[in-house]
């Protein structure tokens, strides 16, 4: 199977941005799981908690310690470590391990010139390795 991988760009906020996506990716059924350093988690973690007043995200910092509730998000620092391979949402500047494996990959770019420059270094290793790819633009 190949990994379809789906680019989104010129995010003003990709945090802000990841939390769209995830709430669509939720809706998708797919297990979610999301790549992202400490630093970010944190910012994100507060995020998925204020993200809609309407609407909770369920979501965790997995350490694999606990099986994952169904519809659960897992944040991770290596997605390597996820129980599943359905849909990973990557908010760092390098490729995580084991992406190939997923179903779906999301990768967010956002618009300082080091990421962009990492973004558009992992597009060439996906194309390289036969993944599906797709681009969209965030800015709008």
């Amino acid at each position: 199977m190949t990994v379809q991988v789906s680019f989104y760009s010129d995010a003003a906020d990709p945090l802000h941005f990841a939390c769209r996506l995830i709430r669509r990716a939720l809706a998708s059924g797919k297990p979610v799981g999301v790549c992202v350093g400490p630093a970010q988690a944190t910012r994100l973690d507060e995020l998925l908690w204020s993200f809609d007043v309407a609407e909770f995200i369920p979501h965790r910092r997995w350490n694999g310690a606990t099986p994952p509730a169904p519809g659960e998000v897992l944040l991770v620092d290596d997605a390597a470590r996820l129980p599943h391979r359905g849909l990973l949402l990557n908010l760092g500047d390098d490729m995580p391990s084991d992406a190939l494996a997923f179903e779906r990959v999301l990768e967010v770019i956002g618009q300082a010139p080091e990421r962009v420059q990492a973004g558009r270094a992992r597009y060439r290793v996906y194309q390289q390795a036969g993944a599906r790819l797709d681009h969209f633009s965030a800015a709008g």
